[in-house]
């Protein structure tokens, strides 16, 4: 079928003809490329020009261009171009002049605002060259080099705002799909506790078992961070470049323990830091069948979640982790084949595994002392002499909750407990320590 010929709509508002034109001829451009021009890719350029013609308001920005339905980050690259100077607006005096003439105004008078029978300057804003006539045939695409005013030109912000949700690409280093040119590895931790056995045979066990059943490679090694990652490896080069993923896994028993000691926030914070944007918090187990507090695991659960970002996946035990890990190599695999093309040139681009690394080097991990003393530095009256004393005497919350309950519930002698024990501990500190421990709902059950 022929495409349809330019401007075959009738454009509701004539400020956004242009645009619409300009889109349909990008649409026709595509198509004469020699790579096969994508079904869907065409079917996106006609949602989205139908949509511009039926706007009810002008279209003048790439953010309120982005506002159209059917507009997405690919096309929003694609007519970048157009916006490039369309967001230095004139001042108002200026566009209020410019509409006195009720949209007819004569060639000769937008001449006379620049050069003497030159016609509009090259660089004329879309406010005034927008009324123009149709039939004067006046359509200037704006030049890709050119900038506006820094106080004017929100377009590199607008860009990296619509880029955020676009994930790291490894590079293109030739023209073959991304399968063809890199194998995706999963790398699992080899201290990760999978059963019995040691950490470093269990984590080969289990990395043998997705390759059993999935067919994908996974391979075990030392992380500086998270328990599980994937690489792209150049199948030529074999050079590592490490994929917008990261997980960390949590059995019901180790989430509650990292609670209760405050572990768990070192580790999401090191997460956070360490280059990686989708950020995956893998739990293991049913929280309800759990020993410990079944209201902290789910309050920890959902604030990982929903306020600090995170993407929580749930599986009932050590057999469905296993498929899990199956199907998230899968679906990552699959979405790097299907973008790798269109995302090429995003801005964005994945680290090596050398960077990775030298990245996640200066993130260091507290230790559980550590941890508790800066908990204990939270509490009114403790300093930090304070603190460093009590760790010396007990050095995880856990700890000072046995030492509390041996005084089989006598408040006023767990109060004075560590006074008693420690010069350096006053009576109100000692007070507010033992409000501390036991307010954050200690679970002394094994």
């Amino acid at each position: 079928m022929a495409p349809p010929a330019p401007m075959q709509l009738k454009v509701r508002l004539p400020e956004n003809e242009d645009l619409a034109r300009s889109l349909h001829e990008k649409r026709l451009s595509m198509r004469e490329q020699a790579c096969a021009f994508k079904e869907n890719l065409d079917r996106t350029f006609a949602k989205a020009y139908r949509n511009i013609c039926v706007a009810d308001e002008p279209i003048r920005t790439l953010k309120e261009f982005s506002k159209i339905k059917g507009v997405g980050p690919w096309l929003i690259r694609c007519m970048k171009g157009f916006f490039e100077e369309s967001n230095q607006d004139l001042p108002l005096t200026k566009v209020k002049k410019t509409r006195e003439p009720k949209r007819s105004v004569p060639k000769k008078n937008i001449a006379a605002s620049g050069s003497p029978g030159k016609g509009p300057l090259p660089n004329l804003p879309c406010q005034v060259a927008q009324f123009h006539p149709p039939s004067q045939g006046i359509f200037q695409p704006q030049l890709r080099g050119e900038k506006g005013p820094a106080e004017l030109n929100m377009l590199n912000k607008d860009a990296l705002l619509m880029n955020e949700c676009i994930l790291a690409m490894p590079p293109r280093q030739s023209s073959e799909g991304f399968l063809d040119a890199y194998e995706a590895v999963l790398i699992l931790d080899d201290r990760e506790n999978f059963g019995s056995h040691s950490r470093k045979v269990a984590s080969r066990k289990v990395a043998n078992q997705i390759y059993s059943q999935f067919k994908v490679p996974v391979e075990v090694k030392r992380l500086p961070v998270g328990d599980g990652i994937w690489i792209a490896r150049h199948r030529q080069l074999r050079t590592e470049y490490v994929l917008d993923f990261i997980v960390e896994r949590k059995n019901v028993a180790d989430l509650r323990s990292s609670i209760r000691d405050n572990r768990y926030k070192d580790q999401k914070t090191r997460l956070q830091k360490c280059g990686l944007r989708k950020l995956l918090y893998l739990v293991e187990g049913d929280p309800n069948t759990s020993n410990g507090s079944v209201a902290s695991i789910k309050t920890a659960c959902f604030t990982t979640e929903i306020l600090e970002g995170f993407d929580v996946l749930r599986t009932s035990g050590y057999t469905d982790t296993i498929r899990t890990y199956g199907y998230l190599t899968l679906s990552i695999m699959d979405y790097y084949n299907t973008n790798f093309n269109t995302l090429a040139k995003s801005a964005f681009i994945c680290p090596t595994y050398d960077e990775f690394e030298g990245n996640c080097r200066g993130l260091q991990k507290k230790t559980v002392s550590q941890i508790f003393a800066l908990q204990l530095m939270q509490v009114p009256q403790v300093t930090e002499k304070v603190a460093l004393a009590v760790i010396e005497l007990y050095p995880t919350l856990f700890s000072l909750a046995r030492a509390y309950s041996v005084l089989d519930g006598d408040i006023r002698s767990q109060e004075e407990m560590l006074k008693n024990k420690c010069s350096t501990v006053n009576a109100a500190a000692s007070r507010n320590i033992f409000k501390l421990v036991w307010a954050d709902g200690c679970d002394l059950r094994v």
